[in-house]
């Protein structure tokens, strides 16, 4: 019986809503949907933008340095093949890993100079460990050197390549200060020859700029280390699942390793992104519920406007609380309206804004660490945003409902 007087209800008020005489269709009644469009596009775009920040900048992060980074901080240095054994008894969702070890040095090229970070890796666990190769803009990732070249394989960023002016295939020199034994307060020059077999496009700003990739072997040779490396880089099935997974392995390895993931690499920064992510959305959310207030007038005109027809309902035997529910129900489908709108106007923006970015690139990746964004809109913040609208909307349409129910049959049909 109750859902019977649901449904009744619900059409009493869908029918009111669509006449002539209602005032959804009126200017002020359209300006209040379109207020709330705006305000729901706008949640859209901004939520979209933050959790498109946040997974562009984790994926660049783990693509260049793997879900966790396990850092060997003594000389005792284990074996690979130990330490992966010693990781795959903690988590068994363990993929691959590859070792790294990296050096700061000056590439020079064409009279021009710039600092560099060059990272080795190991080239036949490279491609199974990280996600260079979705990344590459020109090339191909080759790191193994050939015995009968000269020169050693390295995949540079695309920010670099642009600098200094390199193109795939041609070679570059990087100079690395080492101590002089002779003399430990001197520094002796190291040359190394590369030649640039891919340029990749690393996501963030950074490591397009200064981050160099080649082969272990070749990063040991040029830094005269013998056969030590700074660690290993690491991935798992599930990339959330990095932070508890490292807690877990440094617990095995013991003090002798820095575990990182891919979090603590960027952390204040994706720290950042959480509080701004809240506080947008609450910023935000006043232009909805202003819109919200908007949409309360206009139906506390409706109500005004239509004593006569709640005074009829009210002497056909509909009940105060009926009254309210037709006026409440009013409200939601108004705010759904926007809501919808709102969603469908977001959505298309978002769009014209990664058109735009891609074309015009219009983010300085010197000042947010990446250059590109890929707009993400998650569903628990599609959630959120429909919950906050409706729920406003409902709010704001008790004072009109409660005004309704007030009314008196007499009074609503003296008129008559």
């Amino acid at each position: 019986m109750k859902n019977s007087f649901r449904k009744f209800y619900f059409w009493i008020a869908f029918r009111m809503l669509l006449s002539k005489s209602s005032q959804l269709f009126s200017i002020s009644g359209l300006n209040a949907l379109i207020g709330l469009m705006l305000g729901v596009a706008s949640l859209v775009v901004s939520m979209a933008v933050m959790s498109g920040f946040e997974s562009t900048l984790q994926m660049s992060v783990a693509d260049t340095t793997g879900h966790l980074q396990i850092l060997i901080k003594n000389q005792d240095y284990l074996s690979k093949e130990t330490l992966i054994e010693k990781i795959k008894k903690v988590e068994p969702t363990f993929v691959a890993a590859t070792r790294f070890g990296y050096i700061e040095a000056v590439i020079a090229h064409k009279g021009k100079l710039s600092g560099v970070i060059l990272q080795g890796l190991d080239p036949e666990d490279i491609h199974q460990t990280l996600g260079l190769d979705k990344r590459l803009i020109e090339g191909k990732v080759e790191l193994q050197k050939n015995p009968e070249d000269k020169a050693s394989p390295a995949v540079i960023g695309i920010g670099l390549a642009k600098n200094m002016g390199l193109q795939v295939g041609q070679e570059f020199r990087i100079v690395l200060p080492l101590k002089n034994e002779l003399d430990p307060n001197q520094f002796r020059r190291k040359i190394g020859v590369f030649r640039v077999s891919g340029v990749l496009d690393m996501g963030k700003y950074d490591y397009n700029q200064r981050m160099i990739l080649t082969s272990l072997e070749t990063t040991q040779t040029l830094a005269e280390i013998g056969d030590r490396y700074s660690g290993l880089l690491v991935k798992f099935q599930d990339i959330e699942r990095a932070r508890s997974i490292g807690a877990a392995i440094g617990r095995e390895l013991g003090p002798g390793f820095v575990i990182r993931d891919w979090h603590d690499v960027n952390e204040n920064l994706f720290e950042a992104v959480q509080i701004e992510r809240i506080a947008i959305f609450f910023v935000i959310l006043v232009i909805v519920i202003a819109a919200a207030f908007n949409i309360a007038c206009t139906l506390y005109v409706n109500v005004v406007t239509r004593f006569s027809e709640i005074g009829l309902l009210k002497a056909l035997g509909i009940s105060n609380r009926g009254i309210i529910q037709i006026f409440s129900w009013q409200g939601l489908m108004i705010g759904f309206l926007g809501l919808l709108g709102g969603m469908i106007l977001g959505l298309g923006l978002c769009f014209l804004f990664g058109w735009v970015e891609g074309h015009y690139g219009i983010i300085p990746g010197s000042i947010y660490k990446i250059d590109k964004i890929n707009l993400s809109l998650r569903w628990s913040d599609a959630l959120a945003i429909s919950f906050a609208t409706l729920m406003i909307c409902f709010l704001a349409t008790l004072f009109p409902a409660l005004r309704g129910a007030a009314l008196s049959p007499v009074e609503g049909l003296k008129n008559e």
